[in-house]
């Protein structure tokens, strides 16, 4: 397995995560950290598995991906939230960017 090829790709998101959870680190501690982590996982790890598909930088498509998973996430939880349980509606709106993500580069190849 080629794991330099991985280190380029997702380098410069990494090092951004880095910095992010020991800046949170520092200020909230532990909790704040884990939840700053889960933030992270929710709102940007699927936006960037979708901008992923497309020809960008890849400082771009972390700040991109910020952006939208901060606008798009919430919003597809919380009126599907309104149909059905908030914490089912949360899984439902993450599985659903993951597979549109998937399907993009799918289609795109």
């Amino acid at each position: 397995m080629n794991l330099s090829k991985y280190v380029k790709k997702f380098g410069f998101a990494l090092v951004v995560t880095l910095i992010i959870l020991i800046f949170i680190f520092f200020i909230l501690g532990i909790s704040g950290m884990m939840a700053a982590l889960g933030l992270i996982l929710l709102f940007i790890l699927p936006t960037y598995f979708i901008i992923d598909n497309y020809d960008l930088q890849e400082d771009q498509k972390v700040i991109f991906s910020f952006f939208i998973g901060v606008g798009i996430f919430p919003s597809i939880a919380y009126w599907l939230g309104l149909l059905i349980s908030f914490k089912i509606a949360i899984l439902i709106s993450f599985i659903v960017l993951i597979l549109i993500g998937i399907l993009i580069r799918k289609f795109r190849k």
